[in-house]
Protein backbone atom coordinates (compact mmCIF):
# COMPACT_ATOMS: atom_id res chain seq x y z
CA UNK A 1 0.00 0.00 0.00
CA UNK A 2 1.29 3.42 -1.04
CA UNK A 3 2.48 5.56 2.46
CA UNK A 4 0.43 8.42 1.20
CA UNK A 5 -2.59 6.31 0.96
CA UNK A 6 -1.72 5.27 4.81
CA UNK A 7 -1.53 8.57 5.59
CA UNK A 8 -4.68 9.59 4.08
CA UNK A 9 -6.48 6.86 6.03
CA UNK A 10 -4.71 7.69 9.43
CA UNK A 11 -5.39 11.41 8.58
CA UNK A 12 -8.83 10.63 8.09
CA UNK A 13 -9.57 8.92 11.52
CA UNK A 14 -7.96 11.75 13.49
CA UNK A 15 -10.50 14.01 11.81
CA UNK A 16 -13.85 11.96 11.95
CA UNK A 17 -13.17 9.85 14.56
CA UNK A 18 -13.88 6.46 12.56
CA UNK A 19 -12.33 4.50 9.54
CA UNK A 20 -13.34 5.70 6.19
CA UNK A 21 -15.44 4.12 3.34
CA UNK A 22 -14.82 3.81 -0.42
CA UNK A 23 -17.50 7.09 -0.02
CA UNK A 24 -15.26 8.96 1.59
CA UNK A 25 -12.29 8.25 -0.69
CA UNK A 26 -14.35 8.59 -4.28
CA UNK A 27 -13.36 12.12 -5.89
CA UNK A 28 -10.72 13.16 -3.35
CA UNK A 29 -7.60 14.19 -4.57
CA UNK A 30 -6.39 10.74 -2.61
CA UNK A 31 -8.40 9.14 -4.83
CA UNK A 32 -6.72 10.12 -8.22
CA UNK A 33 -3.30 9.48 -6.61
CA UNK A 34 -4.60 5.75 -6.10
CA UNK A 35 -5.98 4.86 -9.02
CA UNK A 36 -2.11 6.50 -10.58
CA UNK A 37 -0.81 4.23 -8.50
CA UNK A 38 -2.61 1.07 -9.73
CA UNK A 39 -2.22 2.11 -13.39
CA UNK A 40 1.19 1.87 -12.79
CA UNK A 41 1.58 -0.94 -11.02
CA UNK A 42 -0.64 -2.76 -13.90
CA UNK A 43 1.12 -1.13 -16.45
CA UNK A 44 -1.65 0.35 -17.70
CA UNK A 45 -3.69 -2.31 -18.85
CA UNK A 46 -6.53 -3.84 -17.72
CA UNK A 47 -6.33 -6.13 -14.38
CA UNK A 48 -8.66 -8.68 -16.37
CA UNK A 49 -9.04 -8.30 -19.88
CA UNK A 50 -5.42 -6.69 -20.34
CA UNK A 51 -6.57 -3.71 -22.45
CA UNK A 52 -4.72 -0.44 -22.67
CA UNK A 53 -6.39 1.80 -20.14
CA UNK A 54 -5.47 5.64 -18.82
CA UNK A 55 -6.72 7.81 -15.92
CA UNK A 56 -9.36 8.82 -18.18
CA UNK A 57 -11.23 5.29 -19.28
CA UNK A 58 -10.78 3.16 -16.17
CA UNK A 59 -12.22 2.69 -12.82
CA UNK A 60 -11.28 1.39 -9.48
CA UNK A 61 -12.20 -2.16 -9.19
CA UNK A 62 -13.23 -4.05 -5.38
CA UNK A 63 -12.10 -7.70 -6.66
CA UNK A 64 -14.52 -8.50 -3.39
CA UNK A 65 -17.39 -6.02 -4.53
CA UNK A 66 -18.58 -3.50 -1.80
CA UNK A 67 -21.89 -3.78 -1.96
CA UNK A 68 -21.45 -8.09 -2.07
CA UNK A 69 -24.61 -9.94 -3.01
CA UNK A 70 -26.67 -11.35 0.37
CA UNK A 71 -28.71 -14.27 -2.08
CA UNK A 72 -25.36 -15.58 -3.04
CA UNK A 73 -22.28 -15.50 -0.10
CA UNK A 74 -23.24 -15.51 3.72
CA UNK A 75 -23.27 -13.15 6.30
CA UNK A 76 -20.13 -13.88 7.29
CA UNK A 77 -18.41 -13.54 2.99
CA UNK A 78 -20.16 -10.29 2.87
CA UNK A 79 -18.99 -8.72 6.02
CA UNK A 80 -15.50 -10.01 4.52
CA UNK A 81 -16.17 -8.41 1.45
CA UNK A 82 -17.76 -4.70 2.91
CA UNK A 83 -14.46 -4.73 5.07
CA UNK A 84 -11.77 -4.92 2.04
CA UNK A 85 -13.71 -1.99 0.62
CA UNK A 86 -10.41 -0.13 1.28
CA UNK A 87 -7.99 -2.43 1.37
CA UNK A 88 -5.26 -1.86 -1.27
CA UNK A 89 -4.71 -5.76 -2.31
CA UNK A 90 -8.04 -5.14 -3.44
CA UNK A 91 -8.25 -2.21 -5.15
CA UNK A 92 -7.49 -2.84 -9.16
CA UNK A 93 -8.01 -0.46 -12.21
CA UNK A 94 -10.43 -2.04 -14.74
CA UNK A 95 -11.47 -1.27 -18.31
CA UNK A 96 -14.91 0.07 -18.68
CA UNK A 97 -15.95 -2.90 -20.62
CA UNK A 98 -18.58 -1.94 -23.47
CA UNK A 99 -21.58 -0.42 -23.88
CA UNK A 100 -23.99 -2.89 -25.79
CA UNK A 101 -24.75 -5.45 -22.94
CA UNK A 102 -23.99 -8.48 -25.58
CA UNK A 103 -20.00 -6.70 -25.71
CA UNK A 104 -19.82 -5.89 -22.30
CA UNK A 105 -17.01 -6.95 -19.92
CA UNK A 106 -14.80 -7.10 -16.63
CA UNK A 107 -15.84 -5.14 -13.98
CA UNK A 108 -19.19 -3.54 -15.56
CA UNK A 109 -20.51 -7.15 -16.70
CA UNK A 110 -19.00 -8.89 -13.29
CA UNK A 111 -20.69 -6.13 -11.15
CA UNK A 112 -21.42 -7.77 -7.45
CA UNK A 113 -20.50 -11.02 -8.13
CA UNK A 114 -18.10 -13.11 -6.13
CA UNK A 115 -17.51 -16.52 -5.03
CA UNK A 116 -15.12 -17.59 -2.69
CA UNK A 117 -14.80 -20.76 -3.93
CA UNK A 118 -13.83 -19.74 -7.32
CA UNK A 119 -12.60 -16.14 -7.44
CA UNK A 120 -8.82 -15.97 -7.73
CA UNK A 121 -7.11 -12.30 -7.37
CA UNK A 122 -5.15 -11.29 -10.01
CA UNK A 123 -2.16 -10.71 -7.73
CA UNK A 124 -2.17 -14.35 -6.85
CA UNK A 125 0.15 -16.64 -8.35
CA UNK A 126 -2.86 -18.73 -8.81
CA UNK A 127 -4.03 -16.75 -11.57
CA UNK A 128 -0.86 -17.73 -13.67
CA UNK A 129 -1.61 -20.77 -16.09
CA UNK A 130 -5.22 -21.40 -15.89
CA UNK A 131 -6.32 -19.83 -18.84
CA UNK A 132 -5.32 -20.33 -22.33
CA UNK A 133 -5.79 -18.69 -25.98
CA UNK A 134 -6.33 -20.15 -29.37
CA UNK A 135 -5.22 -18.06 -32.22
CA UNK A 136 -8.71 -16.99 -33.27
CA UNK A 137 -8.83 -14.75 -29.71
CA UNK A 138 -10.98 -17.29 -27.95
CA UNK A 139 -10.05 -17.78 -24.40
CA UNK A 140 -10.18 -20.98 -22.39
CA UNK A 141 -9.83 -22.69 -18.69
CA UNK A 142 -6.86 -25.14 -18.82
CA UNK A 143 -7.44 -28.01 -18.11
CA UNK A 144 -11.18 -27.35 -17.32
CA UNK A 145 -10.22 -25.10 -14.18
CA UNK A 146 -12.76 -24.38 -12.83
CA UNK A 147 -12.06 -21.06 -11.26
CA UNK A 148 -11.04 -19.77 -14.59
CA UNK A 149 -14.29 -21.11 -16.52
CA UNK A 150 -16.20 -19.28 -13.42
CA UNK A 151 -13.98 -16.07 -13.93
CA UNK A 152 -14.54 -16.50 -17.94
CA UNK A 153 -18.37 -16.14 -17.55
CA UNK A 154 -18.60 -13.79 -15.03
CA UNK A 155 -16.12 -11.31 -16.51
CA UNK A 156 -17.10 -12.41 -20.10
CA UNK A 157 -13.90 -12.28 -21.09
CA UNK A 158 -15.08 -14.26 -24.09
CA UNK A 159 -16.60 -11.65 -25.64
CA UNK A 160 -16.26 -11.47 -29.37
CA UNK A 161 -15.18 -7.92 -28.97
CA UNK A 162 -12.40 -9.42 -27.11
CA UNK A 163 -11.65 -12.13 -29.01
CA UNK A 164 -11.24 -9.91 -31.95
CA UNK A 165 -8.72 -7.18 -30.34
CA UNK A 166 -6.76 -10.03 -29.14
CA UNK A 167 -6.78 -11.59 -32.31
CA UNK A 168 -4.90 -8.12 -33.62
CA UNK A 169 -2.94 -7.79 -30.73
CA UNK A 170 -0.99 -11.02 -31.45
CA UNK A 171 -1.19 -10.85 -35.44
CA UNK A 172 0.36 -7.34 -35.11
CA UNK A 173 3.31 -8.93 -32.90
CA UNK A 174 3.90 -11.39 -35.68
CA UNK A 175 4.14 -9.15 -38.59
CA UNK A 176 6.25 -7.26 -36.08
CA UNK A 177 8.89 -9.26 -34.71
CA UNK A 178 8.96 -12.36 -37.53
CA UNK A 179 8.77 -10.03 -40.85
CA UNK A 180 11.69 -12.24 -41.79
CA UNK A 181 9.98 -15.97 -41.35
CA UNK A 182 13.39 -17.63 -41.20
CA UNK A 183 13.32 -16.65 -37.07
CA UNK A 184 10.09 -18.57 -36.77
CA UNK A 185 12.82 -20.89 -36.95
CA UNK A 186 15.13 -19.55 -34.28
CA UNK A 187 14.12 -20.68 -30.16
CA UNK A 188 16.38 -18.44 -29.14
CA UNK A 189 14.62 -15.52 -30.68
CA UNK A 190 11.26 -16.99 -29.89
CA UNK A 191 12.39 -17.30 -26.51
CA UNK A 192 13.56 -13.64 -26.24
CA UNK A 193 10.61 -12.18 -28.10
CA UNK A 194 8.28 -14.00 -25.21
CA UNK A 195 10.15 -12.58 -22.35
CA UNK A 196 10.10 -9.29 -24.25
CA UNK A 197 6.20 -8.85 -23.93
CA UNK A 198 6.10 -10.41 -20.81
CA UNK A 199 7.48 -7.23 -19.10
CA UNK A 200 6.65 -3.95 -19.02
CA UNK A 201 8.34 -1.39 -21.78
CA UNK A 202 10.85 1.28 -21.04
CA UNK A 203 7.82 3.06 -20.56
CA UNK A 204 6.64 0.82 -17.35
CA UNK A 205 3.49 -0.47 -19.52
CA UNK A 206 2.57 -3.66 -20.86
CA UNK A 207 2.01 -4.64 -24.75
CA UNK A 208 -2.22 -4.77 -24.32
CA UNK A 209 -3.38 -8.27 -24.14
CA UNK A 210 -0.06 -9.51 -23.58
CA UNK A 211 -0.92 -12.81 -22.02
CA UNK A 212 -2.17 -13.57 -25.70
CA UNK A 213 0.78 -12.93 -27.28
CA UNK A 214 3.04 -14.43 -25.08
CA UNK A 215 0.91 -18.34 -24.93
CA UNK A 216 0.19 -17.74 -28.59
CA UNK A 217 3.80 -17.33 -29.11
CA UNK A 218 4.80 -20.57 -26.64
CA UNK A 219 2.30 -22.24 -27.78
CA UNK A 220 1.35 -22.09 -31.43
CA UNK A 221 5.38 -21.37 -32.83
Amino acid sequence: MPRHFTAWKKAFIRRNGREPSYNDLYGTEEYYKIKQDLLQEQGCVCCYCEKRINLNDCNIEHFMPRNPDRNVLTEEECDICRNAQLDYENLFASCLGEKSGISDHCNSHKGNWYDFRYCISPLSDQIEGIFGFRLNGKIFAVDNNSSAEQMKNHLHLDSYVLREQRKQSYYTVLELEFADVELLDQDDYIADTIGYYSEKDENGKYTPFCSMITYCLEHYL
